[in-house]
């Protein structure tokens, strides 16, 4: 029964999403799009500025978490930002919750098997440089956990489309070093992370992307739900800084702690080449959750971990991305 029991619980975890359940008005028009077949659906935030402009403007790819869609996501604060900086925001939205992001996830198998998420996010971007202010050198994707693997995915397919990538709550799923996926970026790019140390979801170090919620009764080392498995961050960022062929040596700092009370400390390196027009950067949120820092505790600190209230993780994704031009 105590069996039973805790495979109900692991399961009411693993189902939970995996974005912010924030209560503000989800933000932008929502639209659709068909892909081979299928309707898809986005949101797009036009800041008045932009719609009034004749220049050519940023736009920042957001892709959800797991379990999450675009309305979610939405909210999360970028639409805000963007009327303040002037640039477009939209918010694609993964089948059933979820993005093909090459981690052979076994729930999503027949899904993805017809589901070709890249396609689908290059043929929606392609469409809105042709209808919107888009400038076409400077195109940003910014994804969460399940959408930030995505965004590694796309990284590393479809290098030369984007400017500069941000990866938060995610690594790079192990099947682009084991196969059957190579990681292969075709150019150089401009990559930020932002993970917790204290992850239950998606280990600092490395792992199975499902935590054992119940050790006593389940064997950590044969426990498997499916969900993948991740390489190390910092294994993720070296890849990526050879790749850029940056200078080896990080500049490393540790933030000022704003927040004494959040039980968290954030240490920022960063590795650029002579000119600093690229630059690989990771924010290690030591202590931190599966959360963005200066987001909201969406669900309890027992479930997720902590949120780290030292930087507005947001605004800080954007000051990368603001330089950086393809």
């Amino acid at each position: 029964m105590r069996y039973s029991l805790a495979i109900v619980l692991i399961l009411l975890i693993c189902l939970l999403p995996e974005g912010s359940a924030q209560t503000a008005s989800p933000t932008g028009l929502k639209k659709s799009f068909d892909h081979s077949g299928a309707v898809r659906n986005y949101r797009i935030h036009l800041p008045k500025a932009v719609k009034d402009s004749k220049t050519k403007v940023p736009i920042v790819i957001c892709l959800h978490g797991g379990g999450s869609d675009a309305a979610t996501m939405s909210k999360a604060g970028w639409s805000e930002l963007a009327d303040r900086r002037g640039f477009i925001v939209v918010y694609p939205e993964g089948l059933n919750g979820h993005w093909n992001d090459g981690r052979n996830v076994r729930k999503h198998t027949a899904q993805n098997a017809v589901t070709n998420d890249v396609d689908f996010l290059l043929q929606l971007l392609d469409e809105l440089i042709e209808k919107e202010p888009v400038d076409p050198t400077r195109v940003y994707v910014v994804g969460i956990s399940n959408g930030g693997f995505m965004t590694q995915r796309l990284a590393v397919e479809q290098t030369e489309r984007f400017a500069a990538v941000a990866i938060q709550i995610a690594s790079l799923p192990d099947t682009y070093l084991e196969g059957p996926l190579k990681f292969e970026p075709t150019a150089p790019l401009s990559v930020l992370f932002m993970n917790g140390t204290e992850d239950p979801f998606m280990p600092y170090e490395g792992g199975k992307l499902t935590p054992n919620m119940a050790p006593r009764l389940i064997d950590s080392e044969s426990f498997d739900f499916g969900q993948g498995t991740a390489i190390h961050t910092e294994l993720a960022m070296e890849l990526w800084t050879k790749h850029n062929n940056l200078q080896p040596e990080a500049v490393i700092s540790i933030l000022p702690d704003k927040d004494p009370d959040d039980g968290c400390e954030i240490h920022h390196s960063r590795w650029s080449n002579d000119d600093d027009t690229l630059a690989v950067e990771l924010y290690k949120i030591e202590g931190g959750g599966h959360t963005i820092p200066g987001g909201t505790q969406y669900l309890p600190e027992r479930i997720i971990g902590k949120v780290c209230g030292d930087i507005n993780g947001i605004e800080v994704t954007w000051d990368f991305f603001e330089s950086k031009r393809r």
